[in-house]
């Protein structure tokens, strides 16, 4: 038991060490994800935009077209009143070029929509694009940071990742278990000595006689208020 005991110091201090060159880095890596995620909402949308954009000016061409068609019929109707043999003749082509007219006043309107779509469209593209910009020249700086502060406690990371794990072989795998379940619970402090006749976890006091016995080391013994492994060490 007291190997054990012995190990789990060592395994938590070990976590320790790795956890300041985790706060190194700060917020930095959830910085990154949030803007990367940002940056992918918005060059969607983007995207989404010029698509309308492309569409808008699809339909024009196809109006435009129509638009000239429609001219190309009115002139002909048109011509054809000069030939007229009768009063029904006339008035179905008269029906006819008013209809050519409305038709083509409705395209011509559908051209002034699509331009002005266009142009809102246009603009709304064009201050979601310098977002975008202003978004990735922020995560190439956080990138950057981050980068170089792996640089510098990647060695001493590497380092300690080896030696957490040569410390965790020693270890049964029902106490590691047991190890991280009470680390992630209580934010990364799963063993903590005994400081002043406390817990040194939540400084809970604890009765002289169970000091005794955790100094003895003959079994585990948790504290009775936040879980956490105790474990007597000479000061």
């Amino acid at each position: 038991m007291k190997t054990l005991l012995a190990n789990f110091l060592m395994l938590q201090e070990v976590d320790n060490r790795l956890n300041v060159l985790k706060l190194q880095k700060g917020d930095l890596p959830m910085m990154i994800q949030q803007l990367e995620e940002d940056l992918s909402e918005r060059r969607s949308r983007l995207a989404g935009f010029e698509q309308k954009i492309t569409k808008l000016q699809n339909d024009r061409r196809m109006f435009e077209k129509e638009v000239e068609a429609s001219k190309g019929q009115l002139k002909k109707n048109e011509e054809k009143l000069y030939h007229v043999q009768n009063n029904k003749e006339y008035d179905a082509i008269s029906l006819e070029i008013d209809t050519r007219k409305v038709e083509i006043e409705n395209l011509e309107n559908k051209i002034i929509q699509t331009l002005e779509d266009e142009e809102e469209l246009k603009k709304d593209s064009s201050a979601l694009g310098q977002e975008i910009s202003g978004l990735e020249n922020q995560l190439k700086e956080n990138q950057k940071e981050l980068e170089d502060i792996n640089q510098q406690t990647q060695e001493e990371e590497a380092r300690l990742l080896q030696e957490r794990e040569k410390i965790a072989r020693g270890i049964e795998d029902r106490y590691i278990r047991l190890y991280e379940r009470i680390r992630q619970a209580k934010d990364g402090l799963a063993v903590v000595p005994i400081n002043r006749s406390s817990c040194g976890g939540c400084f809970s006091a604890i009765p002289p006689q169970r000091i005794v016995e955790i100094r003895e080391a003959g079994r585990l013994h948790t504290c009775e208020y936040c879980g956490r492994i105790l474990v007597w060490t000479e000061r």
